[in-house]
């Protein structure tokens, strides 16, 4: 296995997702998910939460808690206080410089993600900075990771591709599964960048494989609907329907409300596709539109449209 990570660094490495129409980040290597197993009846945010109010502020103990936190929120898609909290950070004077790093990474993430481009690339490159000199000092695997997805983010690609097959030769012999999973996902994100579709469906099969006797949820759903999304963009509606459709046993209304609503999101739209408007309905009923963003919120407007004239009429 390969060793933990620095303390007070919450992991920075984002695999690819499917964000608002396009391939973005949606998840990564983090240690939120353990912590929280030893509270299985709170929800994580809300016991990180009473954990960072039980330690001194600023101490070592509390900047490993932030960093969990900023990986929820993350993980969680909650952009909008990630950023908020990314800003407020920054502004501290004598901040861990591993912590540093990760708010480069995340706040460089969420300008992006926002539109604010010139701010995003600045702070992408602080990141890049130190993530440089991290790898360089400690020859830890999963940096060439976070670099090259640094790369993919900001259109980098073929920087990405030369680091990831860099970390593929180097570190093949390992046998952890969240190196595997992240290796290949962040293949997949340059594959299907460049329009390589097939290839990415390929790679997101061997991360799923990779991940999914690790046991950590977070990831095997981000796994399965990687896969989903990208079967379903080359057309294999049934595959596509399948791994949707596995990864919801894995989730928590709680915890995963947002993926959870994506993924039945898509097989509604996927049964439609599939010339079955009555599954595809009855899936598109368990959406809650509530929590949908603006993208993923109109195509479950175009849903509504599609879906119940088509069962009327076949009632008819």
């Amino acid at each position: 296995m390969m060793k933990k990570r620095l303390l007070a660094l919450g992991p920075l490495l984002l695999s690819a997702g499917f964000i608002c129409g396009q391939a973005q980040a949606a998840e990564h290597l983090s240690d939120h998910e353990e912590f929280c197993r030893t509270a299985p009846d709170a929800a994580c945010l809300t016991f990180l939460q009473q954990q960072l109010g039980s330690v001194t502020p600023h101490s070592r103990p509390w900047y490993k808690l932030m960093s969990y936190q900023l990986d929820y929120l993350y993980d969680k898609h909650q952009f909008s206080d990630l950023l908020q909290q990314t800003e407020q950070l920054l502004q501290q004077p004598a901040l861990p410089p591993v912590f540093r790093t990760q708010l480069y990474f995340y706040h460089a993430k969420m300008l992006k993600s926002f539109g604010r481009m010139t701010q995003a690339r600045h702070y992408a490159d602080l990141a890049y900075q130190q993530l440089s000199s991290m790898y360089q000092a400690f020859a830890d695997p999963l940096r060439v990771l976070e670099l090259a997805n640094l790369q993919t983010v900001f259109g980098e690609h073929d920087k990405a591709w030369v680091l990831l097959l860099s970390a593929e030769h180097r570190f093949s012999k390992s046998k952890d599964p969240v190196f595997g999973f992240e290796l290949n996902s962040n293949k997949a994100l340059v594959q299907h960048a460049k329009g390589q579709l097939e290839e990415a469906a390929y790679s997101r099969k061997l991360a799923l494989d990779a991940i999914l006797p690790s046991g950590q949820n977070g990831k095997i759903i981000v796994a399965y609907g990687n896969l989903a999304r990208t079967y379903q963009l080359l057309g294999q509606f049934g595959l596509a329907a399948d791994y949707y459709e596995k990864s919801l046993p894995y989730m928590r209304t709680d915890v995963d409300a947002v993926q959870q609503a994506t993924h039945l999101l898509r097989l509604a739209e996927l049964y439609g596709q599939l010339q079955d408007p009555n599954t595809g309905l009855a899936y598109l009923q368990r959406v809650d539109a509530k929590i949908l963003g603006p993208y993923h919120l109109e195509l479950y407007q175009q849903l509504q449209r599609q879906l119940r004239p088509s069962q009327q009429q076949k009632a008819q």
